[in-house]
């Protein structure tokens, strides 16, 4: 037997040894994150810092992007598709702190019932599927767009062209701008980060005790 899989083992059979019914069920739901809440929190941290790598792909735009652009300053700039990362950000932040709160319920309701841990791990799985399927998408999708600018003018104008004049770079006129979404989720990244490190400290005295 490999290693890894007598370490997976080993920790399958410490988890049902515990007694935690929330752990046991989590390990045996039939879903694609049964991965523990730390690590769910580190995947939307990651894809919220997505969002901070608008800023910089923006400052690195040619300067044969001007003509498609509402400015070429991130901090004034206020493109359509910064509206698709906006959304992205936001689903992330939300999903997070469902994460969060199903984590504080479990800390303070310690030990759950079969009933409750069940409750706990259903908003789980909804937070986790909102949030890498639809934040994850948006998210994505908004980096593409802006690895499109960072080719030139001329890939904006191709693309453009094939979508009957409809420019993603087109000013928004909501006032955001790219530099001010980025600073957003930037902070964002901190607050999850450190809620986190609080939650897994949490978690490891719940273990001990």
């Amino acid at each position: 037997m490999e290693p890894d899989t007598e370490n997976e083992d080993d920790s399958i059979t410490r988890v049902f040894l515990s007694g935690s019914t929330y752990e046991r069920l989590r390990l045996q739901r039939e879903t694609y994150f049964s991965q523990p809440l730390p690590t769910k929190l580190t995947w939307q941290i990651a894809l919220l810092g997505g969002v901070t790598l608008l800023l910089p792909l923006y400052a690195l735009f040619p300067a044969t992007v001007a003509e498609y652009v509402p400015s070429v300053d991130p901090a004034l700039a206020s493109p359509r598709v910064l509206l698709l990362g906006l959304v992205g950000a936001g689903i992330e932040l939300f999903t997070a702190l469902l994460l969060v709160g199903a984590a504080l319920y479990r800390i303070r309701r310690y030990p759950l019932t079969e009933r409750q841990a069940t409750t706990v791990l259903n908003v789980e799985d909804f937070a986790s599927y909102l949030g890498f399927g639809a934040g994850g998408a948006a998210i994505g999708l908004t980096v593409i767009y802006f690895l499109l600018g960072l080719a030139g003018g001329r890939a904006i104008e191709s693309y453009v062209a094939s979508m009957d004049g409809i420019n993603p770079f087109a000013a928004s006129g909501v006032g955001l701008s790219v530099a001010e979404l980025a600073v957003f989720a930037f902070t964002g990244c901190i607050v999850l980060t450190m809620l986190r490190l609080y939650l897994q400290l949490r978690f490891v005295r719940l273990d001990e005790a």
